[in-house]
């Protein structure tokens, strides 16, 4: 262990447990570690573990009901944050629940001008961080309008600029596409041997192995066998074509396309988006929805839908309002006709296969819910209610490796009824879906996506128009 690694912790944390608010029970109990300045700790564990209540104690942001934390060997928490976290850096895992300026640039430099540091030395920071994330480019654009992995950049750049002792972060990567991910860990990594210490909430098998050391966090999960691959989906007619011109100018959402494209999306089947962060797949989903208009998008149905389309937005906590999970999974199934009691049946069937214990899970209250576990409730929601056409929103975002299996077998057994169209920048998911896909949407400009789609993966339903 080098110099660095030897140094006296600078985060320690005694048997602590955190309840969190309004919650009976503690998320996580009885949890011991020390930080010391170098150090990456990774933080891994099923969804609903209480990696998120963990960091949220651990940044002095939720109160502990048991144990003792300390920073610098003084008590620290939410009565001492103002005095003593001021090196204390923090990623939620919504970023639009942190992004309060109206430019990218003045983002990045929010948080060291709070701190009161000189403008030459936040300029200088602003502009070092902006090149090595990529958002030089992006400086006067404002971080409402990006997509959730430019956002997840913004917000991991804001916690930099100010040059912080220790990152606590939730998930932080978990909307990038595979380079961002790539960038964002070796710059991490770098850090790391500079001196920051980290705790890193993820589901990240890479990012865990580059962690210093990896704390396990929740019970362990059940084993669930595998489910079969659905049938293969081949023949099936045409259900709606989607026709997307290129973008006429540069402001708003846009799809980024160099010609026009258009996409026949076949009456049974999963059909795939995939593209950087940024090139338009939220865009595009919302104009298939109808929750958003885009004039680059033209649909047309073969014959009229009985059921509108149904959506599972990006961030579930846009969606959810009910105050219990059995009346939020349900509420779009019983509004489109289905009965209570069979759509809580279908519901518990979901839960089950992935390993929840569905009667607890059902009488949960939403709030109490991890990103992970909101955003199992809004896709379940979806896939159970009645609908033609399903258009899933990174459904896979945060998710621990047994739901992220079980859900493609959810996701595969309704593509066998209906259409599924998914954005997604989890190709091993995508490519899991087996049988199941019927097609591979790029979008980007040229050269966006280097290199070709896994082998597994059948391209045989998007056509570009010459």
């Amino acid at each position: 262990m080098n110099a660095v690694g030897r140094a006296a912790p600078l985060l320690v944390a005694r048997d602590l447990a955190v309840t969190p608010p309004g919650a009976a029970e503690p998320a996580v109990r009885g949890c011991s570690l020390a930080v010391s300045p170098g150090e990456w700790v990774a933080l891994a564990g099923p969804n609903g573990g209480g990696k998120t209540s963990l960091l949220l104690g651990l940044a002095g942001l939720w109160p502990t009901s048991a144990g003792r934390l300390e920073l610098d060997g003084a008590p620290f928490g939410p009565d001492t944050r103002a005095r003593f976290g001021r090196g204390v850096a923090v990623i939620l895992q919504d970023p639009s629940s942190q992004l309060l300026e109206s430019t990218v640039g003045e983002e990045l430099a929010a948080t060291a001008r709070n701190l009161g540091q000189p403008e030459p030395a936040i300029a200088q920071a602003v502009a070092r961080w902006a090149v090595a994330l990529g958002l030089a480019d992006d400086l006067e654009r404002d971080p409402a309008t990006l997509s959730a992995g430019r956002q997840q950049m913004v917000l991991l750049g804001a916690a930099l600029v100010p040059g912080p002792r220790l990152l606590l972060a939730d998930e932080p990567t978990a909307h990038l596409d595979a380079q961002a991910r790539a960038r964002v860990r070796e710059l991490i990594a770098q850090a790391v041997r500079g001196g920051l210490a980290v705790v890193w909430a993820t589901q990240d098998p890479d990012e865990s192995a580059l962690a210093t050391r990896t704390l396990p966090i929740g019970a362990r999960l059940p084993e669930v066998p595998a489910a079969a691959q659905g049938p293969a989906v081949t023949g099936s007619p045409t259900r709606l074509t989607v026709r997307i011109s290129p973008p006429a100018g540069t402001g708003g959402p846009l799809i980024q396309l160099e010609r026009a494209l258009e996409v026949r999306i076949p009456g049974r089947g999963v059909t795939a988006l995939i593209g950087r962060n940024g090139v338009g797949k939220s865009v595009l989903l919302a104009a298939l929805a109808g929750v958003g208009e885009s004039p680059q998008v033209v649909v047309q149905w073969e014959a009229k839908a009985q059921y509108p389309a149904i959506i599972a937005l990006q961030y579930p906590e846009l969606q959810i309002f009910e105050e219990e999970v059995a009346d939020e999974v349900v509420f779009a199934a019983v509004a489109r006709g289905v009965g209570r009691g069979e759509a809580l049946a279908a519901a518990t069937r979901c839960f089950r296969s992935m390993g929840l214990d569905e009667n607890h899970f059902m009488a949960r209250r939403t709030w109490t819910l991890s990103t992970g576990e909101k955003r199992l409730v809004e896709v379940v929601g979806s896939l159970i209610a009645p609908a033609d056409l399903v258009l899933l929103d990174e459904p896979t975002g945060g998710l621990d490796p047994l739901r992220r299996r079980s859900l493609a077998a959810l996701v595969t057994d309704r593509a066998a009824v209906v259409p599924v169209v998914v954005a997604s920048q989890d190709l091993g998911w995508v490519t899991a879906l087996g049988a199941g896909v019927v097609g591979v949407v790029r979008l980007g400009p040229a050269g966006a996506w280097p290199g070709q789609a896994p082998a597994e993966i059948e391209i045989d339903r998007a056509m570009s128009k010459p």
